[in-house]
């Protein structure tokens, strides 16, 4: 297997929800939570903390997990990775956002073992979209796929257009794929990462992915089941809460 490694890019300066990567959930950080499901995944004993906060950096290191301090100019979790892959062991290094307190070990586990089946050199995962909610949410980014399912474009609109059929009918007439933001890439896309130019399509769809594309990297994608709960904004931490004292999350 590919030695993998798992770099976590957290930033303080939140617009929606400043300082979400420390607030509480349940007794622990958000990205506490994230760091402990992170090594609990199996093949991989790299688990990295790229951030610009010493507060979060400090958390990271009492988590036995090493930190990287990043400049607070990163405009993204990649180009935070990017800035510091000389100091990350692997051939795969995978992003997995600091703000996912649920993020499942096995959907990496299984991420992981796609590197030595894939000839792209980004790899992330995808899910069925089953309902209209989803399908016409800005914020559940749709991808489109060719006929060995790497991506061909990401939006934040419903792709395809079904021709000749009413919107409330598209589900029943065409496959829709969903987007989750985590990333495999090769370590040489991100050792060159300064490189890449953006895009028009990248800064039109507010989409990072699309900057890879326009720039002629493959993306493929790994089908699953799993939704990510994402912590943006003070609500969707109160949201998080109810799941762990319900019992339909487990806390680690």
């Amino acid at each position: 297997m590919n030695r993998c490694a798992i770099a976590i890019p957290a930033r303080m300066a939140s617009t929606r929800f400043p300082g979400k990567m420390l607030a509480d959930l349940c007794g622990k950080p958000v990205i506490q939570h994230v760091i402990e499901r992170m090594k609990r995944v199996r093949y991989c004993k790299d688990v990295y903390v790229a951030t610009d906060s010493e507060e979060i950096l400090a958390l990271a290191k009492a988590l036995s997990v090493e930190a990287l301090l990043t400049s607070p100019q990163c405009c993204s979790g990649s180009e935070r990775i990017a800035s510091v892959v000389s100091r990350i062991r692997g051939d795969w290094i995978f992003n997995v956002q600091g703000d996912e307190p649920f993020v499942d070990p096995v959907l990496v586990e299984n991420l992981l073992d796609q590197t030595n089946r894939i000839e792209a050199s980004i790899l992330t995962p995808i899910f069925r979209i089953q309902s209209q909610e989803d399908l016409f949410n800005p914020n559940v980014v749709k991808v489109v796929l060719d006929n060995k399912k790497n991506a061909l474009y990401f939006s934040r609109n419903p792709i395809p257009f079904v021709r000749g059929y009413a919107a409330s009918d598209w589900l029943n007439k065409c496959v829709f794929w969903g987007h989750i933001g985590i990333y495999g890439y090769r370590r040489d896309l991100l050792s060159h990462y300064a490189q890449i130019e953006s895009s028009e399509l990248e800064i039109a769809e507010s989409l990072e992915q699309l900057r890879f594309l326009s720039s002629q990297y493959r993306i493929a994608t790994y089908e699953t089941n799993y939704r990510p709960v994402a912590i943006d904004t003070k609500e969707d931490l109160v949201f998080a809460r109810t799941l762990i004292q319900s019992g339909h999350i487990n806390a680690c």
